[in-house]
């Protein structure tokens, strides 16, 4: 019996080790931090001073999502820039700000009724 419950005990604890999370880094096929997001799954690349977005089902499929709004606060370097994201086709948003992104970057995505879907997250991308 108390063999049994070790193991369960065991197992619940490991299960968001396999969660997409900003602890464990998991790279996507657009090569930026993906992220679990409710019933999504959002994959944010850094590059320059553009962020894009990308949302995806819970397969990783591409999810048409080009309703709703999608802001972030980009941290780098001490300083804190706020971002507005734009649809740009498909499954992909836009951002441009005053910031240079840089490895150790973190950014907290916010979505409103994106893909039907409001949530938040902090991302990674430059990792």
């Amino acid at each position: 019996m108390l063999r049994a419950f070790a193991i369960i005990l065991g197992l619940m604890l490991a299960n968001p080790v396999f969660a997409h999370t900003d602890t464990k880094w998991t790279k996507g096929s657009q090569g930026g931090h993906i992220v679990d997001a409710g019933k999504q799954h959002w994959e944010l690349v850094a590059k320059g001073n553009e962020l894009s977005l990308y949302v995806l089902d819970g397969d990783e499929k591409p999810l048409a999502a080009q309703t709703g709004e999608a802001k972030a606060r980009v941290l780098i370097g001490g300083k804190t820039f706020n971002v507005e994201f734009k649809p740009t086709g498909g499954n992909s948003w836009k951002a441009t700000g005053e910031f240079t992104a840089a490895r150790g970057m973190r950014v907290i995505v916010t979505t409103t009724n994106v893909g039907g879907q409001s949530f938040q997250a902090r991302l990674a991308p430059l990792n």
